[in-house]
């Protein structure tokens, strides 16, 4: 029997998955660059375009509006901050926490915006959301939900692999659970097998390992680029072998000027208990820090720690590759899938002028990011910042969708939908 087209759409996903695991495995920095740079901006401009179409998946007419509004300030903090303008919007944002408030008011908000059609209600609800999110990520609660998983992942995990991995693997599985598709069943298998072979059975080999000096250097970005997230993911995770110092390697290192290996400083004092306890760890004298009498970790100690200390550990270690590997298979199967759907989603279907504008804006993304990676970054962080926030209520549809599905599933059984194709 011949294959309905989306079964051959599928099934052509399914190839892109294994591509794209090849990609990622050979080159994991540099495919990860190449596709944010040149596949991500056509991206973002096709599927909001689409999504407006759509009324952004939202029960107002006007509900978008207060996403979007959230990715303007965000936006401006961020290129404050990029290229070191002093605004006060942007120490009002450190002062008051105002990136993950914003950033995770949105997502909640959605859930409104996807499900809620009556207004004074929705208003209702956003104020005390808005009131509950200040209050949890508050700068007094910073310490305690520095450790917690669960903000790490609304804060920094879902604008960039839970939106590109997670959020698109629930959008699949809705589709396919939707149309009844064996195939889309199968498309799930590989969208959740393949990755797992690439990072955690694939070999790797980092004194193998190759990347050009364009790719750390755009990867980096003069410390605004995606290194931090690879940091951040390893940090929260402790997937890094920490190295501490002891007393006696602090004194021959940083006092003593001795030849060991660290960076020369200016000499420190030391008190007498120090002096005194040369084979102990180094002591920290304020009593409320967590490593109080405990060894410090010796990126703290080093001048520009984070990436003195941790570059190695992002384009060198194991695990640094096997996360790299990851990220990159996650970001470009993204994009992918999202083109290879075209005649499914019909984001094309657009007035020729929008078209024509999308294309143009495009290119000049594409500009951007091969006169300079890192200003690209930052004149693109609008528009990719947006769009992920702009998706929540597609995200929570989708989520909803495949409740609803397998609830029929469950009690009808797995009947397959009839194309007309």
């Amino acid at each position: 029997m011949a294959w309905l087209k989306e079964d051959k759409i599928n099934y052509v996903n399914i190839g892109l998955m294994g591509i794209t695991a090849i990609l990622s495995f050979l080159f994991p920095f540099e495919t990860f660059l190449f596709a944010y740079a040149f596949l991500g901006p056509l991206h973002y401009l096709t599927e909001i375009s689409w999504l407006h179409d759509r009324q952004y998946f939202a029960k107002g007419k006007y509900d978008f509006l207060i996403l979007f509004i959230i990715g303007v300030f965000l936006s401006i903090a961020a290129f404050a901050s990029d290229f070191n303008y002093d605004w006060q919007i942007y120490t009002a944002f450190v002062e008051l926490n105002l990136f993950d408030k914003l950033l995770v008011f949105a997502l909640f908000a959605s859930i409104l915006f996807a499900l809620v059609k009556h207004i004074v209600v929705k208003l209702v609800a956003i104020a005390f959301l808005f009131v509950f999110v200040s209050g949890w990520l508050s700068p007094e609660n910073a310490v305690e939900n520095e450790q917690s998983t669960m903000v790490f992942a609304l804060t920094s995990l879902v604008p960039t692999l839970i939106h590109v991995y997670l959020f698109t693997g629930l959008f699949m599985l809705y589709g396919a659970l939707k149309a009844r598709s064996k195939s889309g069943l199968w498309q799930m298998v590989g969208f959740v097998i393949i990755p797992l072979l690439l990072v955690f059975v694939a070999p790797v080999n980092p004194s193998n390992q190759t990347i050009t000096p364009y790719g750390k250097n755009a990867y980096y970005a003069n410390g605004n680029g995606f290194f931090m997230t690879n940091v951040s993911i390893m940090n929260h995770f402790e997937l890094i072998d920490e190295q501490y110092m002891t007393n006696k390697q602090y004194i021959d290192s940083f006092v003593n000027k001795s030849a060991s290996g660290f960076p020369v400083v200016e000499q420190k004092r030391i008190n007498d208990s120090l002096k005194q306890s040369l084979d102990k760890p180094y002591i920290v004298e304020n009593t409320s820090n967590s490593y109080y009498q405990q060894a410090i970790p010796l990126r703290f100690a080093l001048p520009n720690g984070t990436k003195d200390y941790l570059w190695n550990s992002v384009f060198f270690s194991t695990v640094g590759l096997m996360l790299m590997r990851f990220i990159a298979f996650a970001y470009l199967y993204h994009y992918l899938n999202w083109f290879s759907k075209t005649e499914v989603i019909r984001w094309h279907k657009v007035p020729k002028l929008r078209f024509i504008a999308v294309i143009v804006l495009w290119l000049a993304a594409g500009g951007f990011y091969l006169y300079d990676y890192g200003l690209g970054l930052s004149v693109l962080f609008f528009l990719s910042f947006t769009h992920v926030l702009l998706e929540f209520p597609l995200n929570i549809v989708s989520v909803v969708g495949i409740g609803k599905e397998a609830t029929q599933i469950f009690k009808h059984g797995f009947k397959p939908v009839k194309s007309d194709s």
